[in-house]
């Protein structure tokens, strides 16, 4: 009897032999297990072979069932332990697997992988960073050559903050594992932070070389391929993201229409939809005018639904171009529709290049009779009037790294006389007030805006914005405000690298990082530029 055979009736036996042990019977527990080990052997190396099978299978469930009843019966056993908790790693069950992987760990503290997968788990169900960097530094001096556990451990440095560590850990893993993929990758990570461009692609390259199929990977590489500009290869390599991207994964929408690839739309409608987060679609929401006149020059009709936050910005802006627009609801809610097709990928099928970029001067306008009722409102403020975003989301996995914050604001902008600031951080009251008693008042609307068309009409009425990557730069950008942008070394691709200007945003300034974590020589040039574009300003009112 092959193992494929096994699963169903040789389970059905441990089930029982594990419910016997809970309720004490001693009896049928061992006809149980007799039972079962007619069906397949039970020592460890032969279960272990089982438990494996299963998962290279995919037969998940079972694998899981199975090693969780054995697990129960063999509660001293910690391979026994592992193997539930890999069999979980698996199933991406993260946050599941680190219970047995902890009892594991209390049993046979020197087992093999055991401290790597564990801080793997954590890693991937948001556990402490710190204990997973102990666990990782622990594995490593146990195993100097467990490329796994270097692989990990320089994942752990570089979201520490810690690009020293992070490259010798990378360095090291791929000594150790040259045949994998993802010390590869992880490698690549950590000398994008260094700014080493031509070792990270490497890197990257390597990586989807010996895993052909894996769409983490592709989109890792089509990150760096944008923002050192090769956006012929660069787009291609972006449709993976909604397999590859672990922000997106399992995140598309299922719709009742196929992807358009391109088929004729004589006669036909396409929709086009939002993506991703608010900066994507401001950023690329450009677009649309582009595809409405080739859907249209083949007879066809455009549908376009966007984010309810943008429904009147967008709806002004560029709904005149398409058939129908809607902002918000389900895919139930959509008119009906003969090919869909999500709004990142257009770049693709326009094959964009950096000159042929579309609508470089302002494509997105606010409300006029809003933007003239805060010129009215801020029309007494004589002095630069300047609007501020100092963080992201908390929640964007590179915040911490992109993150000036409004400390550093208030250490190089306080006592600037001639600036009046204006948050642009909505919810950030707390931090306004912080700000304020260390010298930087902040003048804050940000309760007053309840969509993106609130917010565009007030940036609108100011002289410049000052933002870290968010959707504030975005936003400013794509109305031709006046836009100093703050990037760390490894920015959002758009941003691309080594320049100060953006194709994407004619308005906009941008201020790097020289080195990884140094914001003080980026934030002293904005500090001097300003000074003189406010004491510009002030001169002319005169």
């Amino acid at each position: 009897m092959v193992d494929s055979d096994i699963p169903s009736a040789f389970l059905n036996f441990m089930q029982q032999a594990a419910a016997a042990r809970v309720s004490g019977a001693v009896e049928p527990e061992a006809q149980a297990l007799r039972a079962a080990a007619q069906l397949h052997p039970l020592d460890e190396d032969s279960l272990t072979s089982l438990t494996q099978n299963l998962i290279e299978q995919q037969r998940l469930g079972e694998a899981i069932e199975l090693a969780s009843i054995i697990a129960q019966l063999d509660r001293g056993n910690a391979r026994a332990h592992f193997r539930l908790g890999y069999a979980l790693q698996i199933a991406d069950r993260h946050g599941e697997a680190v219970a047995p992987y902890r009892r594991a760990l209390a049993l046979e503290p020197t087992l093999p992988s055991l401290r790597s997968n564990l801080a793997g788990a954590l890693s991937l169900s948001n556990g402490d960073l710190r204990e997973q960097t102990a666990l990782l530094e622990q594995a490593v001096l146990a195993h100097p050559d467990d490329g796994n556990a270097w692989t990990n451990l320089a994942n752990a440095y570089r979201q520490n903050l810690d690009l020293s560590g992070s490259l010798k850990a990378g360095e090291r893993a791929v000594q150790c594992a040259p045949s994998s993929a993802l010390a590869h990758n992880n490698y690549a990570l950590a000398l994008r932070e260094a700014q080493r461009w031509d070792a990270a692609l490497r890197a990257a390259e390597t990586a989807c070389t010996l895993a052909p199929d894996h769409a983490g990977m592709r989109s890792n590489l089509s990150m760096l391929q944008l923002m050192r500009g090769d956006y012929a290869n660069g787009w291609l390599s972006h449709e993976a993201r909604w397999s590859g991207s672990s922000e997106l994964r399992g995140n598309r929408p299922a719709f009742p229409a196929p992807t358009w690839k391109g088929e004729p739309l004589a006669g036909k409608t396409l929709l086009v939809w939002g993506e991703q987060g608010m900066g994507d679609l401001l950023q690329f929401c450009r677009y649309i005018p582009m595809l409405a006149e080739y859907v249209h020059r083949e007879g066809g009709r455009l549908v376009w639904n966007s984010f309810p936050q943008m429904g009147g910005l967008m709806a002004r802006s560029l709904a005149a171009h398409v058939d129908q627009f809607s902002a918000g609801g389900g895919v139930e809610s959509l008119p009906p529709f003969d090919f869909e097709i999500p709004l990142l990928s257009l770049p693709l099928v326009f094959g964009t290049s950096e000159a042929t970029i579309p609508s470089r001067g302002p494509y997105l306008h606010a409300d006029a009779a809003a933007l003239e009722c805060w010129r009215q409102r801020l029309a007494g403020e004589p002095r630069l009037k300047v609007g501020l975003a100092w963080t992201g989301s908390h929640g964007h996995q590179r915040n911490p790294f992109r993150r000036v914050g409004w400390e550093r604001y208030a250490k190089h902008f306080a006592g600037m006389r001639n600036v009046a600031f204006y948050s642009l951080q909505p919810g950030a009251s707390a931090d306004v007030n912080a700000a304020a008693a260390a010298g930087l008042p902040i003048t804050d609307y940000t309760a007053e805006f309840a969509t993106f068309d609130d917010t565009a009409a007030f940036v609108g009425a100011l002289d410049l914005v000052i933002t870290v990557c968010t959707s504030a730069a975005h936003l400013s950008g794509a109305l031709g405000q006046r836009t100093w942008v703050l990037l760390d070394v490894n920015p959002h691709w758009v941003w691309l690298i080594d320049r100060c200007d953006s194709p994407w945003y004619p308005s906009a300034t941008l201020y790097r990082q020289p080195s990884f974590g140094e914001w003080t020589l980026a934030l002293q040039a904005v500090s001097r530029d300003l000074e003189a574009l406010a004491a510009q300003h002030v001169a002319v009112q005169r």
